[in-house]
């Protein structure tokens, strides 16, 4: 007998009751079709239907939406016309019914594992096995439940090809609904994919064009697929860039600035003394920490005023080459300032001026 055809309800299949499988009915020793779809043969005989809702079968795993929290029991819809039920004794753990909801609430998809389905198509679920989870990330993505084996393939050849190329966990539940997890742009070029089998499932040889379909979308968005750059990225990334940096900038150290020159202040003794008694002690003090009295007079330096401390100084206190004339000898230092009030002479320390020959007296 043929296995690769499509077959209607009531069509016989086989004279042995045992081979009875999914898709399958048994009347009078015989099987036959239940369902419009394609005949396969693994062990036994089962058809897949080509369209309609999905029926739950026993050890089915799904995915499902919590709808309804009640005080022993979460009701799931499970992409069916009849919804799930999994009890509270389902649970690996006991739950008391106050704490009902935080386990399940309103809205999480959870994996589950049919257990049961009677004639009334009571669904009866259960939390229990390895595989059962709750779902709290990554994306969800529905497709028609006949294209469900479509998408797993012959041996899992299908879904193990995806998996490779868009390094993304995928869970195919049998109820048609697929949960994916992965960086965004492999997601979105995995659902790209899926809308491709579900489009195509008919066609020869479809496993190898959604490999080229894949690898074209990577190609599209500038990679050689997942994980990996193009080669025009990597040689680009491999040569120095010739943008400026956007990060701080370092300044060179320049010259330290010249000092700005203080300009000179001259004050007479009597101007001096005309001024409010806060500027004259601020000025005062000014004058006081910035030229003290034992420091040497403007323009002359320290080794000038003590020669014995500087061996190279001449006999005048200043350093000579041999063979040049001698530098001249500096201004003597400004005497002290005068604090009579009859005196008329400069009182500012900062103003400096020749000396005034003995027995002369200023021009007051």
């Amino acid at each position: 007998m043929d296995t690769k055809r499509i077959v209607i309800p009531g069509e016989l299949l086989s004279g042995n009751p045992s081979l009875s499988g999914p898709g399958t009915y048994v009347s009078g020793g015989k099987v036959y079709a239940s369902v419009c779809g394609l005949l396969a043969q693994k062990g036994k005989f089962s058809v897949h239907p080509l369209s309609g809702p999905y029926l739950p079968k026993k050890n089915d795993i799904i995915i499902g939406y919590t709808t309804v929290v009640t005080s022993s029991n979460w009701i799931f819809d499970i992409n069916c016309p009849y919804e799930g039920l999994l009890h509270v004794m389902e649970y690996p753990i006991r739950v008391p019914s106050e704490e009902m909801t935080q386990h399940f609430n309103i809205g999480d998809t959870v994996l589950l594992k049919v257990t049961d389905v009677n004639s009334e198509m009571k669904i009866e679920l259960t939390y229990k096995d390895s595989l059962c989870r709750k779902l709290t990330k990554g994306r969800l993505h529905e497709v028609p439940y006949s294209k469900v084996s479509r998408i797993i393939g012959r041996s899992g050849a299908m879904i193990s090809m995806l998996k490779a190329k868009t390094g993304c966990e995928i869970f195919v539940g049998g109820n048609g609904r697929i949960w994916m997890n992965g960086d965004s742009e492999d997601m979105d070029i995995l659902t790209s994919a899926l809308k491709k089998i579900e489009a195509d499932a008919r066609v020869p040889g479809l496993t190898d064009l959604t490999a080229a379909y894949i690898d074209e979308q990577y190609t599209l968005i500038g990679s050689d697929g997942h994980g990996k750059k193009n080669a025009t990225d990597s040689e680009s990334d491999s040569k120095p860039s010739l943008k400026a940096k956007t990060g701080p900038v370092s300044k060179q150290k320049s010259a330290p600035a010249a000092p700005e020159e203080t300009p000179e202040i001259m004050y007479s003794g009597a101007e001096l003394e005309s001024l409010p008694r806060k500027k004259r002690s601020a000025k005062k003090t000014a004058d006081d920490g910035k030229t003290p009295e034992n420091a040497p007079a403007a323009g002359k330096s320290a080794a000038a005023e003590n020669p014995a401390e500087n061996p190279a100084a001449g006999s005048d206190g200043l350093s000579s080459k041999s063979g040049e004339e001698p530098a001249k000898k500096p201004r003597p230092a400004q005497p002290k300032a005068c604090r009579q009030e009859s005196c008329t002479c400069f009182g500012s320390v900062f103003f400096t001026h020749p000396p005034v020959p003995d027995g002369h007296k200023s021009d007051g």
